[in-house]
């Protein structure tokens, strides 16, 4: 769709009738409550008129979200990271990590796929300050240090931590161990990791 007016009609159209449905909404319950005609909002859910900005304000006060958020274009609310696309990086001797996807904006955060050999360690140095980290294990057992702590995961468990302080993670087991991470930036992203998985 290359027509910037066809793109926003046809965003305004999908996501207009996703949040009516999304309340277990009719057209009529919408109109009633919104003081909009059924046949106004069956226009626009049919991408057959543009309304104006006042029954636009008066449809998203009713649904209790933002203009931007009705007209917000389908590819802006979603992205795939193609699994022939995502790069393995190695890590520790013999242990590999994926970044499988980052927004792209901040608030950064990431979401990695680690698989750590048996008796392999990774090594941080920190990420930037405020930088936190969520573990969890999907197999194998795991040992987390940061700063001056320890913790010892299982399959199953989780861990939330801070990522701005040096640490490591060891596999101390005979398995290997794999776990999913995301990174959750409060400012500045790694610039180590910055290009989208």
């Amino acid at each position: 769709m290359t027509d910037p007016a066809e793109a926003i009609g046809h965003a305004l159209a999908t996501n207009l009738r996703a949040a009516r449905q999304a309340r277990g909404w009719r057209l009529e319950d919408l109109a009633t409550r919104s003081g909009v005609s059924r046949g106004m909002l069956q226009q626009i859910e049919t991408g057959r008129t543009n309304p104006s900005i006042a029954t636009l304000a008066r449809v998203c006060a009713t649904l209790g979200i933002s203009v931007g958020q009705l007209v917000e274009p389908p590819e802006e609310l979603g992205f795939v990271a193609r699994a022939h696309a995502i790069q393995v990086r190695r890590a520790g001797a013999a242990s590999s990590a994926r970044l499988l996807v980052n927004d792209g904006q901040a608030p950064f955060v990431e979401l990695w796929d680690f698989l750590i050999a048996p008796g392999d360690e990774i090594v941080s140095d920190g990420h930037p300050p405020g930088t936190r980290e969520l573990l969890h294990v999907h197999a194998g057992v795991l040992a987390v240090t940061v700063g001056g702590a320890a913790f010892e995961l299982e399959a199953g468990d989780a861990l939330r931590m801070r990522g701005d302080r040096p640490h490591a993670y060891r596999n101390p087991g005979t398995e290997p161990t794999r776990l999913t991470m995301t990174v959750v930036y409060s400012g500045e992203q790694d610039p180590r990791f910055s290009s989208r998985g």
